[in-house]
């Protein structure tokens, strides 16, 4: 006798799981193949709409900050980051992947934006030095991040004490999101908007 209750479940958790592979959900690194996809997906997205345009805008980076794009992926964000923070300010571009640091590595020099340097994590730590950051922007990534307490240590390291860090949901809820940062005790949230929160490090 068949259970399709049990077989309905077991197929919805199927899908799911081909859903949160597609969207990368808890896994830090894409494999190769899913990075290029996700690449063409959203430069046509750029190109029919600007996405990343208006993303930006929503940041308010300002000039002669040192900012870190976490997970700059195909590096969408950097040339208005340069523009941005002007020559007086710097741009990291961080990826644990060498696809998205090739990318950067390519923009930065058809773009010619000497202010931007690319960097390449291991898992979540880089080389980055201890506050020094005045703003981290992670955009379209929090939901990719199997360990939200080793990254969040990691952006409570390299900013500034008076730093802030901008997350963007992603894939996932609101409320998944407040409760990531909220349990780790690092940071404490400033300012919501319908794009992102604000943070600051909890012992300021």
């Amino acid at each position: 006798m068949l259970n399709i209750e049990n077989d309905s479940c077991e197929i919805m958790g199927t899908e799911n799981k081909m859903k949160d592979t597609i969207l990368g959900k808890n896994r830090d690194k894409m494999p190769n193949f899913l990075f290029r996809v996700m690449t063409v997906i959203m430069r046509l997205i750029d190109f029919l709409n600007n996405s990343s345009g208006k993303n930006f805008k929503t940041l308010n980076l300002k000039q002669g900050q040192v900012v870190v794009d976490y997970g700059c992926g195909p590096a969408r964000y950097i040339e208005n980051a340069s523009k941005a923070v002007g020559t007086n300010g710097k741009v990291y571009a961080v990826d644990i992947h060498p696809l998205a640091i090739e990318n950067v590595n390519t923009k930065i020099k058809q773009k010619q934006l000497k202010n931007v340097e690319a960097v390449l994590a291991d898992g979540y730590s880089t080389s980055l030095k201890d506050k020094s950051i005045d703003v981290i922007y992670a955009l379209d990534m929090f939901h990719m991040i199997s360990s939200p307490l080793g990254l969040l240590r990691e952006f409570h390291r390299i900013l500034k004490d008076d730093g802030i860090a901008i997350i963007e949901d992603g894939h996932q809820k609101r409320s998944e999101t407040l409760q990531k940062v909220n349990r780790t005790y690092l940071f404490r949230v400033v300012e919501e908007t319908n794009k992102h929160i604000k943070c600051k490090k909890m012992n300021n």
